[in-house]
Order: structure tokens, then sequence, then C-alpha cells
């Protein structure tokens, strides 16, 4: 594994190159404050990676969600099955949500964290071919949203 750190003072981020990243639960626990984690994928992407990341996440409570793929489902309904998911497990301000997929299950996974729970951690994954994996700060200042790539 090789890793590059982009330098942005408080927003600093290491970038981890390298294959089956998505295994490695070192890289991911620490950006991990509480004990639940939600998963949203779409149909595509979990078949290939979802297993990897669950397993890579088995000291924690991992809920996962299954979104049909493509930009057409980028609407609020599949939102809301985001917001349903993370009631129903009544998920609490310490929750992860990872966004295992490209584009759309990016945006869709980014919507929910502020208004349910203001403090969730993000993770999002570029694309679910790549080698990288790319901690972040939000990008929003007034944010406690802590996020992620993968």
């Amino acid at each position: 594994m090789k890793t590059l750190t982009v330098e942005l003072g408080e927003r600093s981020y290491p970038i981890h190159i390298g294959p089956d990243l998505l295994s490695r639960p070192e890289l991911l626990t620490p950006y991990i404050p509480g004990q639940q984690v939600l998963i949203v994928s779409n149909e595509t992407v979990a078949p290939l990676y979802m297993q990897r990341v669950e397993t890579a996440l088995s000291a924690f409570q991992v809920s996962k969600l299954i979104l049909p793929d493509g930009e057409r489902y980028k609407t609020l309904d599949s939102a809301l099955q985001i917001y349903d998911a993370l009631l129903a497990q009544r998920m609490d301000r310490q929750t992860t949500l990872i966004a295992l997929g490209g584009g759309v299950i990016g945006d869709l996974t980014g919507l929910p964290p502020q208004p349910i729970s203001g403090a969730c951690t993000l993770f999002k994954s570029r694309r679910p071919y790549s080698p990288k994996w790319i901690p972040r700060s939000a990008a929003k200042p007034a944010s406690t949203i802590r996020s992620a790539r993968i």
C-alpha cells in the first residue's frame, strides 16, 4: 500500500492506494466514532464489495441498504429509504454511513446525516473498482459531519 497526504491544514487527509483496501479494518475503524454503521450501496456494487466491507467491520453493528442502480434512482424516494433505514435501526448521532458505490450512491448517502443526526460520519467511494481510500473532512465549514472517501 502506498499513502499520499493531501495537506489542507485541519482538513488534511491521506490517500491510500493499493489492492483490497476495503478488507482492511485498520483503514476504516479510526473514522467510525460509534458502534452503528449503515452501508448504502446499489444492486451492481453490493454483490461485488458488500461482504468485504461487512467482514472488515465485524466489530460494529452493521446494517445495509441496497438501492436500485442508475441515475434515474437519484430521487427523493431513494433518499427517504435511507432515512427510513436510519430510523428503523434506531441509529444515533454516532452512526457512520458508508456510501459503497459511485456518484448516485454517494450523493444520496450524503443527504440524510445532517437532518437525522447532525454528527454522522460519511464514507464515500469514488468508484467501486478504485484502489483508493481517501478520508477527508466535510466541505461544509459549519457541519459536524465527518466524511471520508473509499
